[in-house]
């Protein structure tokens, strides 16, 4: 449970769930940098146990400055823009993280926003044709 002194949110479920739906809603919402990120830190936490260690209390109990501390490790949040698309390739994939954890931890159905995402991507994609 929450204290209610701390404003961040618990996520209320274990490290494996937790990193099962937020593969799958990666995966559904086509976010590829956020799930390359993610993976790229799960093999470090593999390999490194402080890692590890960091890597399971920020999933389970981190908030979005905690998220670019753990991804920190790949790349620079702060980089300046590049001069092609993506423009800022670890920002944008942090941010995806970030944002599906807040989801996440809200306790959305991330099968729903998800489905909602791509429905409101499609739609915008078939109207930016017609036009």
């Amino acid at each position: 449970m929450n204290n209610p002194d701390d404003v961040r949110f618990n996520n209320p479920y274990t490290l494996p769930e937790t990193l099962t739906k937020l593969r799958g809603y990666l995966k559904a919402t086509q976010q590829l940098d956020g799930l390359a990120l993610l993976q790229k830190a799960e093999a470090k936490a593999g390999e490194d146990v402080h890692y590890a260690r960091e890597f399971e209390k920020t999933f389970l109990f981190g908030s979005t400055v905690q998220y670019r501390v753990l991804f920190s490790h790949f790349g620079d949040y702060m980089e300046k823009s590049r001069k092609t698309f993506p423009f800022y390739p670890h920002v944008d994939a942090v941010n995806a993280v970030d944002s599906a954890m807040h989801k996440l931890k809200l306790g959305l159905d991330l099968d729903e926003i998800a489905a909602e995402y791509n429905w409101l991507h499609n739609h915008n994609s078939a109207r930016a044709e017609i036009a």
